[in-house]
């Protein structure tokens, strides 16, 4: 572990500590996007997944209440959250480390069909490493799916400046469209841009 990725780590679990008995509650009026993202990735077929950065679990609990038959995974940096997450769904394997490293054919025991990053990859430091981590480590015919804030272009301008500038607070960095497109992504805007769905299919 870098000594940035130690210090990042000690941000996340001092603020996930915090939020994590009201995450839940909060999060459903600002991480807009997520409930469209289910319904893509369950719109085909897939036998196993591993969602980066689940959180306190909510993805992965309603993703195995709908396909339960699958297999299911997650790769947490922050402590706090890892530890919820497993409380949540204990049919789920877990890994702590970051996305630019993660192992994830060691998670399940082969490489994942499906790879999710809800409201993660907007957080992580090394963004192109953990993109490309997660391209070369899901299946064959798998694919890479990403929720998270976008430009918000389509916003007026005060509300997302000061947006932009409460996100950077807690190192949150909204997705750049040109970032995605240069890396092939196929991208679905939500309203005003406020978040973007992002595929990329191996």
């Amino acid at each position: 572990m870098t000594p940035e990725q130690s210090e990042h780590r000690v941000f996340l679990n001092r603020y996930y500590r915090a939020a994590r008995p009201i995450y839940d509650v909060t999060r459903k009026y600002y991480l807009f996007g997520r409930d469209r993202a289910l319904d893509v990735l369950l719109a085909a077929p897939w036998s196993s997944l591993i969602e980066v950065g689940p959180g306190t679990g909510r993805n992965l609990e309603i993703l195995q209440r709908r396909r339960a038959w699958a297999l299911y995974g997650g790769v947490e940096a922050a402590d706090a959250m890892l530890e919820r997450a497993a409380e949540r769904c204990p049919w789920a394997h877990f890994q702590r480390a970051f996305a630019e490293d993660a192992d994830y054919a060691a998670v399940l025991g082969a490489p994942p069909q499906r790879i999710l990053f809800s409201y993660c990859l907007s957080m992580v430091q090394r963004r192109d490493e953990a993109l490309q981590q997660a391209l070369a480590s899901v299946a064959p015919g798998g694919e890479v799916h990403v929720v998270d804030f976008a430009d918000l272009a389509g916003l007026p301008g005060p509300l997302a400046a000061g947006l932009r500038a409460w996100l950077k607070m807690y190192r949150v960095q909204p997705l750049d469209p040109g970032w995605l497109a240069a890396h092939g992504a196929e991208m679905v805007f939500g309203p005003g841009r406020y978040y973007v769905l992002a595929r990329w299919r191996r």
